[in-house]
């Protein structure tokens, strides 16, 4: 399956990505499809920027998947939600954020503080992202997974 960390950064399945890292990896349902060499999706009405789409998807129900050190607060962004609660872990924290499409976790710094009911917007690493088809479970092919080993054995 490859190495823990290429499992981490380029999950195969939602299975997976759902399986491996504490918290798991957020999903943020979005619907429609998706083409080749797009660079955006629309996610919440917000336009997010992700990892270079590398194979046309028919119009289906997709997830981004997001790891929750993959999202800052940025009050500039449009994709918003409201606080719902944290959990201090010394030099970071876990902030559980309320959104339309449910709740996502992001790791913060410890420093950051935050209120429940406060409304932030959510800024993510869009190199970082990964897209799935809901009903396989299956990552759609991306910039992320080009040079992944797949199997094969990686030289560095």
């Amino acid at each position: 399956f490859g190495s823990p960390r290429e499992i981490y950064d380029r999950p195969a399945t939602m299975f997976v990505a759902d399986f491996i890292g504490s918290p798991p990896m957020n999903f943020l349902g979005f619907g429609g499809g998706l083409s080749k060499g797009a660079r955006e999706i629309v996610v919440q009405g917000a336009k997010v920027a992700v990892p270079e789409v590398r194979e046309d998807i028919a119009s289906t129900d997709m997830a981004l998947g997001i790891r929750p050190e993959h999202i800052r607060f940025d009050d500039g962004s449009k994709l918003r939600g409201a606080i719902y609660g944290t959990e201090y872990l010394g030099t970071t924290q876990i902030v559980a954020v309320e959104t339309s499409g449910g709740i996502i976790k992001a790791r913060v710094p410890a420093e950051i503080r935050l209120n429940a009911g406060d409304h932030v917007g959510l800024a993510l690493s869009s190199a970082r992202l990964s897209l799935f088809e809901k009903g396989s479970g299956r990552a759609v092919r991306t910039a992320i997974h080009d040079g992944a080993s797949q199997g094969k054995a990686h030289h560095g």
